[in-house]
């Protein structure tokens, strides 16, 4: 009877011992891989501080006219884990965090080297393959940590101005589609007449500019340089951000500044349907 009770005891408690040896590698294992918008982790004041009014960051492989290249190619890595005693344990709020470590460690590298530009940055997790975005990011996440590894090149970006280099300000730079003419309203996608009309608008407005549409009509435009220092100087980014916080369908920036950005394999089945859904009402700064 003792050795039949031992066994009956013996063996769930292997079962727990197993169980408990593998849940490291079982958390370990889990490697989700996610594609997430830029605007959200890259505007907030973390990342603002550390670029202050003296750094550029341009996402996307192709260098910006003007940039001079001081470099070649510079890694980063930024990691993250998730904090469950806080709200910040989801992925998309970790992966946050692993990108703005990542930009952060991209910055320190742009200082040290007495650039003032980091561009042509893309995703590249583990050195294997490039995910090249102007909008988006990649970001691994597991149980544990969620990963983002970035690849871009350090540069100088000067502009003439009285005499004296004026140093850009800091911005998502994305390059010229050559999707259409800037001042081709009609071929702005997912527009109503009144859409059109509010980017007829948006093309008499002073620099710097940027352009959004969204899938379901909505559009947001953003100009100038806001008053309240804790908003991102960066049209593109806070066009960006308005659009996601009203929960739109798959925000695009369209135009930023003077040059039309958009690419429209990012949504092409939507192309053949200009008009927005009725009551769809544009929005904008």
């Amino acid at each position: 009877m003792l050795t039949s009770l031992k066994k009956s005891y013996l063996a769930p408690a292997f079962v727990c011992l197993l169980a408990s040896a593998l849940a490291p590698t079982l958390a370990q294992a889990r490697n989700t891989k996610m594609l997430l918008p830029l605007s959200e982790a890259v505007s907030q004041r973390v990342v603002q501080q550390a670029l202050g009014s003296d750094l550029s960051i341009g996402f996307g492989a192709a260098v910006p006219d003007g940039a001079t290249v001081l470099s070649q190619e510079v890694f980063a890595r930024g990691e993250a884990k998730p904090n469950y005693r806080t709200i910040s344990t989801d992925d998309a709020a970790v992966c946050r965090m692993a990108l703005q470590n990542a930009v952060i460690d991209l910055v320190k590298q742009a200082r040290n080297s007495g650039a003032n530009a980091v561009v042509g940055i893309v995703s590249f997790y583990d050195h294997l393959a490039v995910m090249d975005s102007t909008t988006q990011y990649e970001c691994h996440a597991g149980m544990t940590r969620s990963v983002v590894d970035l690849k871009a090149k350090l540069a100088k970006i000067e502009r003439g101005y009285g005499g004296n280099a004026v140093v850009a300000p800091p911005r998502l730079m994305p390059p010229a589609s050559g999707y259409a003419d800037i001042n081709d309203v009609q071929q702005v996608p997912f527009l109503d007449q009144r859409g059109r009309e509010v980017y007829q608008l948006w093309l008499t407005r002073t620099g710097p500019r940027a352009f959004v549409v969204a899938e379901d009509g909505f559009v947001w435009q953003s100009w100038g340089t806001p008053p309240d220092p804790n908003v991102s100087r960066d049209p593109a980014l806070r066009a960006l951000q308005s659009c996601y916080n009203h929960g739109a369908k798959n925000c695009q920036l369209y135009a930023v500044d003077n040059a039309v950005v958009y690419h429209p394999g990012a949504a092409a089945s939507q192309l053949q349907q200009p008009n927005a859904p009725a009551g769809r009402a544009p929005q904008g700064e």
